[in-house]
């Protein structure tokens, strides 16, 4: 009889459902990067913005039936796998590199703004009205 040992897996990544073989793209891509900057480069921080800057700009590409990007010869695809990478590494271990617009911030700052130096006027006298 065989026995077998006890795993306790339940609730861990199943990094068996990954078909590895797709993010072959995602991976030339990090070569070509390590070769023009240096292995590793893009984790000492890239800004929100602009990951997703480069990704717009590679998906906007690809749906204009351009498969390959002109700079690095290689697949928009992987192009983009590297942004959702940088993307999903960034706001996991550099959230400070976090810089999207807070719009929430925006329409309140507006809203203070608006209550304190905004005067409003009639159309038949122009007369301030507060």
């Amino acid at each position: 009889m065989k026995t077998k040992g006890d795993r306790y897996n339940t609730g861990k990544p199943q990094w068996g459902l990954v078909p590895f073989s797709a993010l072959e793209p995602m991976v030339k891509v990090l070569e070509f990067g390590a070769e023009k900057y240096a292995a590793y480069n893009w984790m000492k921080g890239l800004p929100i913005q602009e990951i997703c800057e480069s990704l717009l700009r590679h998906v906007h590409a690809f749906l204009e039936g351009e498969d390959n990007c002109p700079e690095s010869g290689l697949s928009h695809i992987g192009h983009m796998q590297c942004n959702t990478l940088f993307l999903a590494w960034m706001m996991k271990h550099r959230p400070e590199m976090d810089d999207r617009f807070d719009y929430e911030s925006f329409l309140s700052f507006i809203e203070d703004e608006t209550e304190d130096k905004v005067h409003w006027t009639t159309k038949e006298n122009d007369s301030d009205i507060c």
